[in-house]
């Protein structure tokens, strides 16, 4: 793939929709998912099964669909799956980092281990504001605040497990060339590459299983409490009774990014401490990724703004031309009526003479008739004192 455009071999698509969902694959060719599954069908390239993502990130071992053999007499598609060598170089690029950080990147010692060795201070500053005892939500028991530290989305009960896994991705992320910031505005935590400064946003969440709140026998006697005493006192507040029951579960949660994006969570079989190697090499892989697909979008807007030049030139060219045209039509015209007036001019004084001497009457209506052939000629250059005036206004009454 170091020629310009060279399209992309069936065998390598297949690797890739297997190792990757379409919507990640999709735009490192500029295609929708859409596309990019006409194209696979097209090449007999079998997908994953709707499902399959899923168990994958659940732990599961699932088997890939072979890929059959091509029959002769389909036809290679020449047009939409090709790589330029700056996409081809970054996406290769982009695999073997991912590779190796995932080789490199060992799963996450005990917190004991991680407490002995200094801690990032985006995570003490984090631990220090979400221990804080008031200010939180009493419903869904999470404590976040990502104005001002990491985003971090957990229970009590979760906190201590949530820093330590961020701060060893964050110092696994470190190593590779990945910064972390806090969008204090925006409210979003933001992983940036060092090397390019392509940005992707990062959260670190509980998953809360929410459920309808059931009555129970005390506030159904508070509530009956509050109508008796609320026909005579008016003072009296309606008791708080939640919709919902919000239960934490302990499973943890990592999204990276928006579009692509990608998310790792605990699973029965494995927890995300067991996985980092994975985390961390996929994160720079999206990362590196998501700086793929800006160089092509700012490729594309380039190509965009070129043609639209291109266009406008072209668009201003013709008008100016067809402009240039009518111009040239209205002054061969206004040749061709002088030429008639003076023709004319020269038939009345040769009729006008051979009846004899001219009349000044004659002569001045000879003049006046040549000198507007004159004003009409575009190859002389006069003007009429009548006719190139400005139009007389019409008075007013008042």
């Amino acid at each position: 793939m170091a020629e310009t455009n060279k399209p992309v071999d069936r065998e390598t698509l297949y690797r890739e929709v297997w190792t990757d969902p379409v919507a990640v694959v999709a735009p490192r060719y500029g295609l929708s998912n859409v596309g990019l599954a006409k194209i696979c069908r097209a090449l007999a390239i079998p997908l994953p099964s709707s499902g399959y993502w899923a168990k994958v990130k659940a732990g599961r071992i699932m088997k890939r669909v072979p890929l059959p053999e091509l029959k002769p007499s389909v036809a290679l598609p020449n047009g939409p799956v090709r790589l330029t060598p700056e996409m081809a170089a970054a996406r290769e690029a982009a695999r073997k980092s991912a590779a190796r950080v995932r080789k490199e990147t060992s799963p996450m010692p005990p917190l004991e281990e991680i407490s002995a060795s200094p801690t990032h201070p985006l995570v003490l500053a984090a631990s220090k504001r979400l221990r804080q005892r008031e200010g939180w939500s009493e419903n869904t028991q999470l404590r976040t605040a990502p104005k001002e530290v990491i985003n971090i989305s957990v229970t009590p009960e979760s906190l201590d497990r949530a820093l330590g896994l961020v701060d060893a991705l964050l110092k696994a992320l470190i190593k590779q060339g990945v910064d972390v910031e806090i969008d204090v505005d925006h409210g979003v935590t933001l992983l940036r590459w060092i090397e390019t400064g392509t940005t992707l946003e990062f959260s670190l969440t509980e998953y809360i299983r929410r459920t309808r709140h059931e009555i129970t026998p005390a506030e159904e006697r508070a509530r009956k409490r509050y109508w008796e005493r609320s026909r005579w006192d008016n003072a009296v507040s309606f008791p708080s009774i939640p919709t919902y029951d919000y239960t934490p579960t302990g499973v943890l949660i990592i999204h990276v990014g928006r579009w692509p994006s990608r998310t790792w969570k605990d699973t029965p079989r494995t927890q995300l401490e067991k996985r980092l190697g994975d985390v961390t090499g996929g994160i720079v892989a999206l990362v590196q990724d998501t700086h793929t697909k800006a160089l092509e979008e700012e490729r594309r807007k380039e190509a965009h703004r070129r043609a639209v030049e291109r266009f406008e030139f072209l668009t201003k060219r013709r008008a100016d031309e067809v402009e240039r045209f009518k111009r040239l039509e209205v002054s061969a015209t206004d040749w061709e009526r002088a030429s008639r007036l003076r023709v004319f001019a020269d038939a009345v004084e040769a009729e006008a003479r051979l009846c004899g001497e001219l009349s000044p009457e004659q002569r001045e209506w000879l003049a006046w008739a040549r000198a507007k052939a004159d004003w009409l000629d575009p190859l002389i250059q006069v003007s009429d004192p009548i006719l190139d005036a400005p139009e007389p206004k019409r008075p007013s009454y008042w």
